[in-house]
């Protein structure tokens, strides 16, 4: 549900821009299977991918959680495939936003920093918000422990890794705690009510689709 409302933002943010979206069939990429070393499945979601894509007329393939990115570069290694804040910031000045006079923190997952690189562009973008002040979390290699099913065959791990982000995220009182990884969020949400918060986690195309001002 979190990545299907990140998925609408991007939709009407990138058509706002002047892109034409075409929405691609629900489907897996494959890429828990290859973390657990599932061959033969990964190949499967791979195939399916190239399917789906054959049968669209498009020039990128976009998708809003960057652990899926390298997969899906893998799948069709033809294809311009990345996150949509590189487009976005490509035609930055077709876009207004409201202020929002609040502090809010960004987690940069892994796969954002190492694979996707647009942890920079997506900076720009948050701080095209007018009065929000921004709190860059660390960036990796200070994993939160997600890690695609790092999380689910190392619990106790994973919950160590997290709980350095969450400290560092109690001594920055912001109103909503960011990141474009779902598995991150999941996680790190799960933390944060296993201390009793009630700090938001938020995709950040949600919060730049909130603030937008439609033209």
């Amino acid at each position: 549900m979190q990545d299907a409302e990140a998925e609408r933002a991007a939709e009407m943010l990138l058509t706002a821009a002047g892109y034409r979206v075409v929405r691609l069939p629900a489907l897996c990429c494959g890429a828990l299977d290859l973390h657990d070393g599932a061959t033969r499945n990964a190949e499967t979601a791979a195939a399916r991918v190239r399917q789906v894509w054959a049968d669209v007329s498009a020039d990128h393939l976009i998708t809003v959680t960057t652990g899926c990115l390298s997969t899906l570069r893998q799948a069709l290694p033809d294809v311009r495939v990345d996150d949509p804040y590189r487009l976005l910031a490509e035609r930055i000045d077709r876009l207004q936003f409201h202020p929002l006079p609040a502090r809010v923190a960004l987690h940069v997952p892994c796969t954002q920093a190492n694979v996707a690189r647009s942890d920079a562009t997506l900076t720009q973008l948050l701080q095209r918000i007018p009065q929000l002040e921004l709190k860059r979390l660390p960036t990796p290699p200070y994993c939160c422990g997600s890690a695609g099913s790092h999380v689910l065959q190392f619990p106790e791990r994973a919950a160590r890794l997290r709980e350095g982000v969450l400290s560092h995220v109690e001594t920055l009182d912001v109103r909503w705690l960011l990141s474009s990884n779902i598995g991150c969020r999941l996680h790190l949400a799960a933390g944060l009510d296993e201390r009793s918060s009630n700090l938001p986690t938020l995709h950040p195309l949600t919060l730049l689709a909130q603030q937008w001002i439609p033209s």
